[in-house]
């Protein structure tokens, strides 16, 4: 069942799961997709905490991203889709110094849950980073265990919105990004496949993009007066 989360103050203020590309950034095609991909903190950035935990979420101890990910360990990641006014989603181009796919079209938002952050907070603390979005709503529309299929990584996908406002990526994070529609999103995974990430194609197959986001709106032609 869908959990509604209505967050009217947001605290303040990479990205997940494993992946085996071909060469740098494509995987198979064909391979099953994974649903999530992460990057290690780069040389020089603030270190990150994560909660290590057992297989059944609980919490075990705390320490830095690059250190759990050596050691294939349990944490916890979120994924954000973005939809506005009219049904679309929000796409986002990862850019081009991420370790893990590089340049390839993403879901609106992902990361890491830091230690002592709720899921919730995390998600929306990326949009913030990501896309400069203050998302007050959230929807929880999957959850998945930690595996070595995820990465070692607890999954939960978010729904967010709808918003008016137009996002504004952060180039640090996000080369580019789009609205798209669910016509565009099966074009997409049918003719541009590699240009996805595993994310994204796994949220597309299992249904959950545009799934209860209401139809748009359009505004009412005029009315033709009658002939006599």
């Amino acid at each position: 069942m869908d959990e509604t989360v209505e967050h009217r103050r947001p605290s303040p203020t990479a990205k997940w799961g494993r992946a085996k590309p071909r060469g740098r950034t494509a995987p198979r095609r064909g391979a099953r997709a994974r649903p999530g991909h992460q990057d290690d903190a780069e040389p020089g950035d603030n270190v990150e905490y994560l909660e290590i935990t057992d297989e059944r979420d609980r919490p075990l101890m705390v320490m830095p991203i690059a250190q759990a990910r050596r050691q294939s360990l349990r944490h916890r990641v979120v994924l954000v889709m973005l939809h506005d006014a009219e049904g679309r989603v929000y796409l986002q181009k990862r850019a081009a110094n991420k370790h893990l796919y590089p340049g390839r079209w993403d879901l609106s938002a992902t990361g890491h849950v830091r230690a002592g952050e709720s899921r919730e907070d995390a998600a929306l603390r990326e949009l913030r980073e990501e896309l400069g979005i203050a998302a007050g709503r959230l929807i929880r529309r999957a959850e998945i265990p930690a595996t070595e299929a995820t990465g070692f990584a607890h999954i939960t996908l978010f729904a967010a919105g709808p918003v008016g406002e137009t996002p504004h990526p952060n180039p640090g994070e996000v080369a580019d990004g789009m609205f798209v529609d669910a016509d565009e999103l099966d074009a997409l995974l049918e003719h541009f496949r590699d240009m996805l990430t595993p994310a994204l194609v796994w949220a597309a197959e299992r249904g959950d993009v545009f799934r209860d986001v209401p139809a748009p709106t359009h505004a009412l032609e005029p009315e033709l007066p009658e002939l006599s």
